[in-house]
């Protein structure tokens, strides 16, 4: 919308993603479009860190180049409810997107959720139930919840932005714990830059000037964060404020080590189990992760 891409020389048709389908039809990642010619996978875009098992499996046919942002996801409860700490979800059922369910990501739930519920003293299998909601409700998501909070159906909900700001804004819900604002998890990106292997391989020119590109938007949305959420949502919101300033937590112009950080990630995950492969961390580094300046 603000050119970058085309200041660099490209055509670039922004698409939104199929999440549904890609989850039903069994995909190993998030980044398909339909298009005329049916579900499509897209030339770049983010990933989930979450959906690292897939990478490291070889299933997913994109190299790492950037990391995206930190933070965007939060696990809520009503406001007056007596949950005050993780350790009251003991017992207790956590609500959330159909796409957080395995085998799209690496567990029944984010990473950060079972990081947050093991060093609570809780197992996440055992102690809490985490189960999707319908994806027929995500259109009225916000609608869903406080019913189901009313009702007692569930005691928490796991949801991504900006569901968590409009929960707030409403007065339906308080988090209890985010991967927004809480470190360690908002000290890791939450999701990465992803650009087609054959793009990177057989057009390196071309995959830097989609860096570069990439690197210059998120620059301009961390010092125009009000205008960024105006032009996201064309003007339709009341909340511009609060968003805005979600929007600067997510810290776009914030940078980590990516290669230090990616290796770290997946040594976490190859000692929980949930990837398994002969092959180091550094190693599974070097063949999924690509530095283009």
């Amino acid at each position: 919308m603000k050119g970058f891409f085309a200041e660099e020389g490209l055509r670039v048709q922004g698409m939104m993603t199929d999440m549904r389908s890609a989850v039903e039809q069994g995909k190993p990642h998030m980044l398909w479009v339909k298009t005329e010619q049916g579900l499509t996978e897209a030339d770049f875009g983010y990933l989930d860190l979450d959906q690292l098992h897939h990478i490291a499996a070889g299933k997913v046919d994109y190299y790492i180049v950037d990391g995206g942002n930190f933070g965007c996801q939060e696990v809520l409860v009503p406001p007056d409810s007596p949950l005050k700490s993780t350790a009251d979800l003991k017992g207790k059922t956590i609500v959330m997107p159909p796409s957080w369910a395995t085998p799209f990501l690496s567990t029944q739930g984010p990473w950060f959720v079972h990081q947050e519920l093991k060093a609570a003293g809780l197992e996440p299998s055992k102690d809490v139930t985490m189960t999707p909601m319908p994806w027929d409700a995500l259109p009225k998501v916000t609608d869903y919840v406080a019913d189901g909070f009313k009702t007692g159906k569930f005691a928490a909900v796991g949801v991504t932005q900006p569901i968590p700001l409009l929960l707030r804004e409403q007065k339906l819900a308080r988090p209890l714990f985010t991967r927004t604002y809480q470190a360690p998890y908002n000290q890791e990106y939450c999701c990465v830059f992803m650009i087609k292997r054959a793009i990177v391989d057989g057009q390196p020119d071309k995959a830097a000037l989609i860096v570069r590109a990439f690197r210059r938007a998120k620059q301009w949305v961390a010092q125009n964060p009000s205008k960024a959420v105006i032009a996201a949502q064309e003007g339709s919101t009341g909340i511009v404020e609060p968003s805005a300033n979600e929007a600067v937590s997510f810290g776009f112009d914030r940078e980590v080590d990516l290669e230090q950080m990616l290796e770290r990630a997946f040594k976490e995950r190859m000692e929980a189990g949930v990837i398994k492969t002969d092959k180091t961390p550094k190693e599974l580094v070097r063949l999924h992760y690509r530095r283009i300046q």
